[in-house]
C-alpha cells in the first residue's frame, strides 16, 4: 500500500512524456483524418511498460485521453478505438517481450526481441486505430489499406527510434558487472563529433531547401556519425543521439516541416519508403552498439575469468603473481607480503562437508579484504584454503595488520546446519625495502613462515625478520626434501645392511636376520647419511614414495639372487608414519609379495612408537592385516616416545628394539639399565623379543646378556655395509 502513492506519481509523469511525445507530430496533422507518419509516443509507452511494468498502459491511456482533449479532438465513436489501440498495443508487445526474456540487456539478440515486439506492437495498433477511423467514418473503405499502413509505419518508425534510448534512460541495466573500463571516446571527441553532426544536419536541410531532387540523402548521410559513436561512446550516447537524429530528420522529410523544397510523400510507395530509410537509420547504430557492448561483456567474462576467483572474486595465484612482480619492480616504498593458510581446514570439509569449506572460505576472504582492501593491497585467493596479500605497509604495521586479522578469523562463526563453523590460520610475513627481493624470493620466505607457524600449532604470525634461525632450519629441511624427491626420480638411494644377532643362542649357520638400512649420494656422487633425508621425506609427505622405493629395491634385490634369498632368515624394512595410513600402501605391499619369490614370513616391517601414536586406529588395522599375510612386525626406538606399556597387547608385534641412547649408557647410567630390564621383561612377558640397538662394545653385549635381552644390533658386530658386499656378492 505505501508503493500505490509512488505509483500514481511515476505514472502521472510517464503520461505527461507520452503526451509530449504524441504532442511533437499531431500539431502537425493537416485534418482529424491524417495518419501521422512518425509517432515517438509508441516508442515511449513501449520502453516504459517495459521497464516498470504492464499496469502502466493507463498511463498510455491518460495521455492520449489528454492528447484528444487537448490538441486533436476527435468523434466520440474513434476515441474509445485510439486510447485502445495504443494501450492495448503496447500491452500485448510487452508480453511478448516479457514471455521470451526475463530481464532486458544491451546485446543484439534483446534488440531483433524488442523490434519483433515493436512489430506487434505496430500490426495491433494499426488494426484498432485504422478500424475505429473506418467505424467513426473518418475514412472511406477504400482508403482504409493505406490508413492501416500509414499507423503501422508511424508506429514502427516511432518505436525503433525512441525504445532504445528510453529504456537505458529508464534504467535498464546496459552491462554485466565487470571491472574492465571500455575504450570510450574522450569528451573532446564527443564535442567534435556533436559539431560535426550538427553541420552535417544543417548542410543537408540547406541543401535540400535549394529543392534536391534526392532529399533522402539528408537521411543516409548522418548514419556514418552514428556508426561512429557506435563504436567511440557510451550505448546511451549512442541511442539518445540516434533518437535526436531519427525525430530531426522524420519532422523535417517525413512531415515536410520547414522546407520548402521538401514535401510530405504523398503516395504509400514513397510513404513507405521514407519510412524504412529512417527506420534504417534508427535501429543499425543501436544494433551496432549493442554488438560491441556484447563483445566488450565478453572480453570482460573473459578476463574476469582468467584472473579472479569464482568462488571468493578475490585474484586468482597468476593475476596476483604478475602484479606483485610489477609493483616490486616499481621499487615505491615498504612492502610486506603475506601468505594466509587455514588452520585443519580439511576437517572442515570432511566433517561438514566441502560446500561448508567453501562458505568458510567466503568468509574468510571477506575478513582479509576489510582488513587489507583501504591500503589498495592486492588480495588472492592462492588456491585451497591459502590467501595471499601484497600490502604497501612497513614491517609493524604488517604484523598489527595481521594479529587483528587473526583475531577476526577466529572469533567468526560460520552458521551452517543449525551449528557454528569456526577456525584459526597462520600467516607468514616477509617485509621488503626498495629495491625489493624478487616475488620468488619473498614467497619462498613467507611459505616457510606460514608452514612454520603451522608447526608450532597454529593461529600465529610469523615474520621472517623475527624468527630467522627457526626458518633457515626449515629452509634447510625443505632443500632435504627436495633431495629427496630428486634422489627417488634419479634413482641415487642405496640399499645398506647391518645383521641382527642372538644374544641368548647361536645363530643358525647359512641364516641371516638383518636390517636394511638406506644411504643416499647428492649430486656430486658423495655418499650422505639418511637421517636429514628421511625426516624432511616424512615431514613433507614423500615418506610413503620412499618406503615403496626401499621395500621394491630390496625385494627386486633378493629376487635377483635367489641363493641369498634363501638364507634369509628375517629381513627387517622401516616403514614411516605416513606410510602406517596410507590405505594404498598396504594393497601395494600384498600385491607386490604375491608375486615375490620371498615369503612373507621373511619380512619384517619396522615402525617406531612415535608413529604408532598418531593413528592407533589404522596402526592396528594395518599390523593385522601384514600379520594375515605373515609378516612380523618391530617396534623401534621403543623407550624414547611416550613409553606407553598399555597399548603393546593391542599392536601385536613381534620384537621390541629398544633405543640405542639407553644401550649406548647402560655401563653408567643404573637409570639406563633399569629401562633396559623393565622392557625387555614386559616384552617377555608379552611374548615379544627384545632386541637393543646400537651395542658398540663387548661390555654392552655382556650386560644386555645377563639382562636376557634376545637380540643385538650395532658395531660390536657389523658395521652397515652395501648390500652386495653384505652377503658377498661380487657386482
Amino acid at each position: 500500500m505505501r508503493d500505490i502513492p509512488a505509483m500514481v506519481s511515476r505514472g502521472a509523469l510517464l503520461a505527461a512524456l507520452y503526451f509530449a511525445g504524441a504532442g511533437m507530430t499531431v500539431l502537425y496533422l493537416q485534418t482529424p483524418a491524417d495518419v501521422a507518419l512518425f509517432w515517438p509516443a509508441a516508442g515511449i509507452g513501449y520502453a516504459m511498460v517495459l521497464r516498470f511494468g504492464k499496469p502502466y498502459v493507463l498511463a498510455i491511456a491518460a495521455g492520449q485521453a489528454l492528447l484528444h482533449l487537448l490538441l486533436v479532438p476527435a468523434p466520440p465513436l474513434f476515441l474509445p478505438f485510439s486510447i485502445g489501440s495504443n494501450a492495448l498495443a503496447t500491452w500485448l508487445a510487452a508480453a511478448y517481450v516479457s514471455a521470451h526474456a526475463r530481464q532486458l540487456r544491451l546485446r543484439t539478440s534483446d534488440g531483433f526481441l524488442l523490434m519483433r515486439g515493436a512489430g506487434v506492437l505496430c500490426l495491433a495498433s494499426a488494426g484498432i486505430g485504422s478500424l475505429g477511423m473506418l467505424v467513426a467514418g473518418m475514412i472511406a473503405a477504400a482508403d482504409w489499406p493505406r490508413a492501416f499502413l500509414q499507423w503501422a509505419l508511424g508506429d514502427l518508425l516511432g518505436a525503433t527510434a525512441t525504445t532504445s534510448s528510453m529504456l537505458l534512460l529508464f534504467g535498464v541495466p546496459r552491462q554485466e558487472q565487470t571491472r574492465l573500463a571500455p575504450a570510450l571516446g574522450s569528451l573532446r571527441e564527443r564535442l567534435l563529433w556533436s559539431l560535426l553532426m550538427a553541420l552535417l544536419l544543417a548542410g543537408g536541410i540547406a541543401i535540400a531547401h535549394r529543392g534536391s531532387m534526392y532529399p533522402l540523402a539528408i537521411a543516409t548521410l548522418p548514419l556514418a556519425l552514428l556508426l561512429w559513436s557506435a563504436a567511440r561512446f557510451p550505448p546511451t550516447f549512442t541511442s539518445v543521439a540516434t533518437t535526436v537524429v531519427t525525430i530531426t530528420l522524420a519532422l523535417i522529410l517525413g512531415l515536410g516541416i520547414g522546407l520548402d523544397g521538401v514535401q510530405r510523400p504523398d503516395s504509400l510507395q514513397d510513404t513507405a519508403l521514407l519510412v524504412s530509410s529512417l527506420v534504417v537509420v534508427s535501429t543499425i547504430p543501436i544494433l551496432l552498439a549493442a554488438s560491441y557492448h556484447e563483445r566488450f561483456v565478453a572480453m570482460a567474462a573473459l578476463h574476469q575469468r582468467a584472473t579472479r576467483d569464482p568462488l571468493t572474486d578475490l585474484l586468482n595465484r597468476d593475476a596476483f603473481e604478475e602484479h606483485a612482480r610489477l609493483r616490486l619492480a616499481a621499487n615505491a616504498g615498504p612492502l610486506s607480503l603475506l601468505y594466509i593458510d587455514l588452520d585443519n581446514f580439511k576437517l572442515v570439509n570432511d566433517s561438514a562437508s566441502h560446500a561448508a569449506g567453501d562458505e568458510m572460505l567466503r568468509h574468510a576472504a571477506r575478513l582479509v579484504q576489510a582488513e587489507f582492501a583501504a591500503g589498495d593491497a592486492l588480495i588472492a585467493h592462492s588456491g585451497g584454503d591459502e590467501f595471499t596479500v601484497l600490502a604497501a605497509l612497513p614491517d609493524e604495521q604488517a604484523v598489527a595488520a595481521a594479529r587483528r586479522l587473526l583475531g577476526a578469523i577466529e572469533a567468526m562463526r560460520v552458521a551452517w546446519q543449525g551449528g557454528n563453523l569456526r577456525i584459526t590460520a597462520s600467516i607468514g610475513l616477509a617485509g621488503s625495502q626498495p629495491p625489493h627481493a624478487s616475488f620468488d624470493e619473498l614467497l619462498s620466505q613467507v611459505d616457510a613462515a606460514c608452514h612454520e607457524a603451522k608447526d608450532l600449532g597454529g593461529n600465529r604470525v610469523l615474520a621472517t625478520a623475527e624468527n630467522a634461525e627457526s626458518l633457515r632450519n626449515r629452509s634447510r629441511m625443505m632443500r632435504s626434501a627436495l633431495d629427496a624427491r630428486e634422489a627417488l626420480d634419479q634413482r641415487r638411494l642405496e640399499l645398506w645392511c647391518q645383521p641382527i644377532v642372538p644374544l641368548a643362542q647361536p645363530a643358525q649357520p647359512n641364516r641371516v636376520h638383518f636390517e636394511v638400512l638406506l644411504r643416499w649420494r647428492d649430486g656430486e656422487g658423495l655418499l650422505r647419511p639418511p637421517a636429514n633425508l628421511i625426516a624432511a621425506a616424512e615431514r613433507f609427505r614423500l615418506g610413503p614414495r620412499l618406503d615403496r622405493h626401499v621395500l621394491d629395491a630390496t625385494l627386486a634385490w633378493l629376487e635377483s639372487h635367489p641363493d641369498v634369498a634363501a638364507r634369509v632368515a628375517q629381513c627387517s624394512i622401516n616403514l614411516g608414519a605416513a606410510t602406517l595410513v596410507d590405505e594404498e600402501f598396504g594393497e601395494y605391499l600384498a600385491a607386490r609379495l604375491r608375486r615375490s619369490a620371498l615369503r612373507a614370513g621373511q619380512l619384517c616391517l619396522e615402525i617406531t612408537e612415535t608413529s604408532v601414536v598418531r593413528d592407533m586406529t589404522r596402526t592396528r588395522r594395518f599390523i593385522r592385516r601384514m600379520r594375515n599375510l605373515g609378516c612380523s612386525f618391530a617396534l623401534d626406538d621403543f623407550g624414547t616416545g611416550f613409553c606407553s606399556f598399555s597399548y603393546l597387547r593391542d599392536l601385536q608385534v613381534d620384537y621390541l628394539k629398544i633405543d640405542g641412547s639407553f644401550v649406548r649408557d647402560l655401563a653408567s647410567s643404573p637409570l639406563s639399565e633399569a629401562v633396559v630390564r623393565s622392557i625387555t621383561e614386559i616384552a617377555h612377558l608379552l611374548d615379544i623379543r627384545a632386541v637393543a640397538e646400537h651395542a658398540e662394545d663387548e661390555t654392552q653385549i655382556d650386560l644386555l646378556r645377563a639382562l636376557d635381552v634376545d637380540y643385538a644390533q650395532g658395531y660390536a658386530f657389523q658395521r652397515p655395509l652395501p648390500i652386495a658386499e653384505f652377503f658377498g656378492v661380487k657386482s
